[in-house]
């Protein structure tokens, strides 16, 4: 069984509510560099904004911001209302 912990006060306080039975035998390892989990799965973040063609030239104000999704909701519902006509 492999527990994460840190050194706090000069004592390893195990990370989690994990709790071991008084008296375990346990080895500790330092690590050196921290443990990097990259998940197994990963997928591209998308925002939910119009592409250009030159990225920053846009004036995205929160009221231009508000527009857009406003604008994109109502096409989405259009649409949802056309396919169930």
């Amino acid at each position: 069984m492999e527990i994460a912990g840190t050194v706090e006060n000069g004592v390893v306080v195990l990370d989690g509510s994990v709790s071991l039975p008084e008296g375990s035998n346990v080895v500790v390892i330092y690590r050196t560099t921290p443990v990097i989990r990259v998940a197994k799965n990963q997928k591209r973040v998308e925002f939910p904004l119009f592409p250009s063609s030159e990225p920053g030239t846009l004036d995205l104000t929160n009221e231009r911001i508000a527009e857009i999704l406003d604008d994109e909701e109502i096409e989405t519902m259009r649409r949802t209302w056309n396919e169930s006509s």
